[in-house]
């Protein structure tokens, strides 16, 4: 089931976002939950927090859903997506996009779904492939991790609507 998350939905989505799996390929470090709400706040703030949860309540997917004003309002931005590890390589996550997209596709105004993927993340790159995003560009050094001594390009993949 899809729906709208709240501030309350941090403990899902803390241990999500904090998994070693799933980290990685966030924009924050692993961290407390207090050190996290601030980051949380942030995000929920920015946009729309979804959550995709089945029957018992347990969070499986989620992630944030911006826009933007004036000439490029047409556009959603997906971002900090993350399928719960224990649910992943199950369909979840292809379920959960594909519900998404046709809740951002009910706003007739939207033309164009952006995300941005690391170029190291084959599994997520092909994923999104399989969804029907395609790679537009591609942002040089853009990401680096701490543990890492190296920086990571970033590509930007894009949905386009007739």
């Amino acid at each position: 089931m899809l729906r709208l998350g709240t501030i309350e939905d941090i403990d899902a989505l803390h241990r999500i976002y904090m998994h070693p799996t799933v980290n990685p390929y966030l924009n924050f470090e692993i961290m407390n939950k207090e050190d996290f709400l601030p980051i949380f706040q942030e995000l929920i703030d920015s946009g729309k927090l979804y959550i995709y949860e089945n029957t018992d309540g347990a969070v499986l997917a989620t992630c944030f859903v911006s826009r933007q004003p004036r000439r490029i309002s047409h556009i959603a931005y997906i971002s900090t997506l993350a399928t719960n590890p224990n649910y992943q390589r199950q369909g979840i996550g292809t379920k959960f996009m594909h519900e998404l997209i046709n809740e951002i596709r009910k706003d007739k105004d939207v033309k164009r779904i952006e995300l941005y993927a690391e170029a190291d993340n084959e599994i997520a790159l092909n994923f999104y492939k399989k969804l029907g995003f395609q790679i537009e560009g591609c942002l040089k050094k853009y990401f680096k991790r701490p543990y890492e001594n190296h920086f990571v390009d970033e590509l930007v993949l894009a949905m386009i609507f007739e």
